[in-house]
């Protein structure tokens, strides 16, 4: 895997684990993603690696009106709401995030967002698909 990362663009921190998405985390022991400096995932990468999404945190371009998770109404990620509103354990403290200042999340809720972001992996999305609020 190479390091590559710039954008202006929004990013999602709830990306498909796919060829060209950049690897931001990876799942602890102990069941919290740990936020590594961005790297871009290849073919090899996801060859070698089983159950992507239950293990890592990838981001990408946010595509905004793309996306199932984005809210037309308000113009903004739905997701990011249903995040904070999980049960987990929340950090009160920010803790090193490499996409903060690019983040999708970040940008329309601020440090709320973060609290809880390192308790997610993307296979939990399907659940937080069926939480109305």
């Amino acid at each position: 895997m190479e390091a590559s990362f710039n954008s202006s663009k929004k990013l999602c921190p709830s990306y498909v684990g796919k060829v060209g998405a950049q690897l931001f985390g990876v799942m602890n022991i102990d069941g919290k993603v740990q936020f590594i400096t961005p790297l871009t995932v290849t073919e090899d990468f996801i060859q070698q690696n089983d159950n992507l999404e239950q293990r890592f945190r990838f981001t990408g371009k946010c595509v905004e009106k793309g996306c199932a998770q984005w809210n037309n109404e308000e113009s903004k990620c739905s997701l990011s709401k249903k995040v904070q509103n999980l049960e987990v354990n929340k950090s009160l403290e920010l803790s090193f995030c490499p996409i903060r200042s690019q983040c999708r999340w970040f940008s329309q809720d601020g440090n709320e967002a973060c609290f809880s972001c390192n308790e997610i992996t993307r296979n939990m999305e399907e659940l937080l698909l069926n939480v109305q609020y």
